[in-house]
């Protein structure tokens, strides 16, 4: 049993919306997280952004990528379509015909795809009895280049054609006369406003088709020099940005035998994951505008932190416990002892 998940790996997780607003202390957010109903969703695991602590974690972060049981869902606006996607053998169906990637051991579902460009931080809650990952399910090294390959192809192919539209000339203007003839006629979309919830609203926190700003990174102190900075001060300042907080990263439960934990007709679409996680942070942006006085998630941190912190970001290793060496121990009562008896030395003077 490993005592953290293991990365590069695919996995089952289901949020937590409880635990996400627990540390508000506001009741309205509380029920408002209980009346939730989240899911299960087939990950893979690919980044663990350790904290920079020592002794037990609060929880484990992690980079991950959402799972599709279908092809990706075209979004016009996004300039997504839909051979954005890799297949995970068996499966092998692919617009274009791209080739799957496969896993060790095979893969149990033949209906999943990668969606490409779909990341976001989570943080994975920890269990007493540890992960059992000897039945996880891997990706070998050269399947990895494959799908990191088409993920790049994609993401340049969205960017050209993003670029594409933004350069096309602006259609004429309608004339007034004619703007009824285009006017919705159902009553209720008249009545539409920002309040209605749709899965391709940004709110800021959204990492719909890309790892949004928000979707700040742990590991971002160790990705900076750390010679000009207060590690630790950079520490406690991630915790108290109100847009940068680990607190809007879904928090999990996690498995990792895929092959039990999950059946293909269970697998969720990536999208309500996204919905889930985005109705947990509206509850916790309400419950701070309700009450300004609630504090910022407080940053984890054990007894010693304070010295432990800076080595570990200045790439320094703790230093190793004292052992107890018999034979070195000995040889110094020895020395002792013999110091002790010895007739000291008396200079003779002429």
């Amino acid at each position: 049993m490993l005592d953290y998940p293991d990365e590069e790996s695919f996995a089952v997780i289901r949020m937590d919306p409880v635990a996400m607003v627990w540390h508000l202390n506001d009741p309205e957010a509380l029920k408002a997280a209980e009346a939730l109903s989240p899911q299960s969703y087939l990950v893979y695991l690919s980044e663990n952004h350790r904290l920079p602590i020592w002794g037990p974690e609060p929880w484990y972060s992690f980079d991950m990528h959402l799972i599709g049981p279908c092809l990706r869902p075209v979004h016009d606006e996004q300039c997504v379509t839909a051979d954005m996607c890799t297949p995970i053998y068996p499966n092998c169906d692919h617009p274009t015909g791209r080739a799957p990637v496969h896993t060790e051991p095979p893969f149990p579902f033949d209906n999943c795809y990668f969606w490409s460009g779909l990341k976001m931080k989570i943080r994975v809650c920890p269990r007493e009895e540890g992960f059992d990952w000897d039945v996880t399910t891997h990706m070998p090294g050269r399947e990895k280049h494959v799908w990191r390959d088409y993920e790049v192809c994609d993401g340049l192919m969205q960017t050209a054609a993003e670029r594409a539209r933004q350069h096309q000339p602006q259609p004429d203007p309608v004339p007034e006369s004619r703007t009824s003839d285009l006017a919705p006629t159902h009553p209720s979309a008249l009545q539409a406003d920002d309040s209605a919830a749709s899965p391709y609203v940004d709110d800021g926190t959204s990492s719909l088709y890309s790892d949004s700003s928000s979707a700040y990174s742990c590991s971002i102190i160790a990705s900076t020099d750390v010679s000009s900075y207060d590690t630790m001060k950079e520490w406690r300042r991630l915790f108290m940005d109100p847009v940068a907080s680990p607190e809007f990263h879904p928090l999990c439960h996690l498995w990792g035998n895929i092959a039990s934990d999950i059946k293909q007709d269970e697998i969720a679409n990536p999208m309500d994951f996204l919905e889930e996680r985005d109705a947990v942070v509206r509850i916790i942006r309400e419950a701070r505008v309700r009450n300004t006085a609630i504090l910022p998630m407080r940053a984890p941190e054990d007894a010693d932190s304070k010295a432990t912190l800076t080595l570990k970001w200045l790439g320094k290793e703790k230093p190793k416990p004292k052992r107890f060496r018999p034979l070195k121990f000995i040889r110094k009562i020895r020395l002792c002892v013999r110091n002790l008896f010895s007739i000291p030395h008396m200079g003779i003077w002429p």
